[in-house]
């Protein structure tokens, strides 16, 4: 058998286990989050082609190194790992090592919007303080001739890191954990990446205060409201209510900013027209070369398009077209260094042999539930680094 015959042989099997893991998962779970999983892992088998490596900087040793902990965690094989987490119940927990870690975190820089341009802060404790500039922009003096210079107060706030633990519990059959190594190792480092920028993305953009306050309800953000009248997302001007919106921002803070949206709202704005019937925004809004190679994501997501020389984000998350009225928050623009993103503590996986996931008890279909920990945390370090727009009150 030569090369090609066993590289499509290769080929096949991994395309086998692509199709049995979405739809496992898509049982599971949902068949939206698998599609949007599978995308992942097949970008991660792409760059390996091509690069001969990917994106987790782990090479297949590692990787089925993690598939062992894995299955041991599930009860398929002895314990690998004598770290036995003292706060996991008895069914027992295990580290995941750092590599792993890192893994999933990088995946989740290149899927999250948050987790790719937040400010990341390393916590050695369960809460940090970060500080937090509340007074003007400092001008100083100049100073007479022999004449001494007032005090100037420079004003700091705190703002608090405070860690809490996030967790992402999936289903997986357990003839496919026995037999699969590294391709089950993608899907696992691919669901767990997906998972936690996703989570980070709600809580930093809308979250309440379950468990953090996000940019669109934190009271120290500054808020622009349209003009009387204007009750709709799509009456948001593209060239008066940017223009203001931008002018409520510090100007120190511009460099770097971008604006945060709803895809369903980007799709209203860009094709904006005039009184001639013609599109407002150059090319219905498309990013310029110039946003895209100054793409403050450093690279994984990518601008949607560009409004008055500031990248357009999108964000499953922000509130959509559907979601108008009156009174109504619904695009965030501003820089997103000013949110702080804590890392606190290892990453642990641990193992559910019944219960019911996804509706389904997973004892009685030859399951185990897999279960990954993280402390994490996630603040406003800056809120005048922020505009958020809503609409008229009526």
């Amino acid at each position: 058998m030569d090369e090609k015959q066993i590289e499509a042989i290769k080929t096949q099997l991994q395309t086998v286990v692509d199709d049995v893991m979405e739809k496992r998962l898509g049982e599971a779970i949902s068949p939206i989050v698998a599609r949007e999983t599978r995308s992942i892992v097949e970008k991660l088998q792409l760059e390996r082609a091509m690069f001969g490596k990917d994106r987790t900087g782990m090479n297949d040793e590692q990787k089925s190194q993690f598939v062992e902990v894995v299955k041991a965690a599930a009860g398929i094989k002895t314990k690998a790992n004598e770290a036995l987490v003292g706060e996991q119940d008895s069914r027992g927990g295990y580290l995941v090592s750092r590599e792993v870690e890192s893994a999933i975190l990088r995946i989740a820089a290149s899927v999250g919007l948050i987790m790719s341009q937040a400010q990341k802060w390393p916590m050695g404790t369960d809460e940090k303080g970060i500080p937090n500039y509340t007074g003007s922009f400092l001008e100083g003096e100049f100073l007479g001739f022999d004449a001494g210079g007032s005090l100037t107060g420079v004003n700091f706030g705190q703002a608090n890191l405070i860690a809490k633990k996030w967790q992402l519990a999936f289903v997986v059959a357990n003839d496919l954990l026995a037999d699969a190594d590294v391709q089950l190792a993608d899907w696992l480092l691919a669901l767990g990446g997906e998972s936690v920028a996703n989570m980070i993305d709600k809580q930093g953009l809308i979250g309440t205060g379950n468990p953090f306050v996000g940019i669109m309800n934190h009271t120290d953000v500054t808020t622009f409201t349209l003009p009387t009248g204007h009750d709709t997302f799509a009456e948001f001007d593209v060239v008066v209510d940017a223009a203001d919106t931008i002018a409520n921002l510090e100007e120190s803070v511009l460099d770097g900013a971008a604006w945060y949206m709803n895809r369903t709202v980007w799709a209203k704005l860009r094709t904006q027209k005039d009184a001639a019937g013609n599109f407002i925004l150059p090319q219905a809004g498309a990013a310029s070369a110039q946003v895209l190679t100054n793409n403050p994501t450093g690279g994984g997501v990518k601008p949607a398009g560009e409004m008055a020389g500031f990248p357009v984000f999108t964000n499953r998350h922000m509130p959509s077209v559907a979601q108008s009225g009156n009174n109504k928050k619904f695009i965030v623009f501003g820089n997103m260094k000013a949110l702080a993103f804590g890392d606190k503590g290892e990453m642990t996986v641990s193992q559910h042999e019944s219960g019911t996931f996804g509706g389904k008890e997973i004892a009685l279909a030859d399951q185990r539930a897999l279960v990954l920990k993280k402390r994490l945390a996630l603040t406003v370090a800056l809120g005048a680094a922020f505009v958020v727009v809503k609409t008229s009150n009526s």
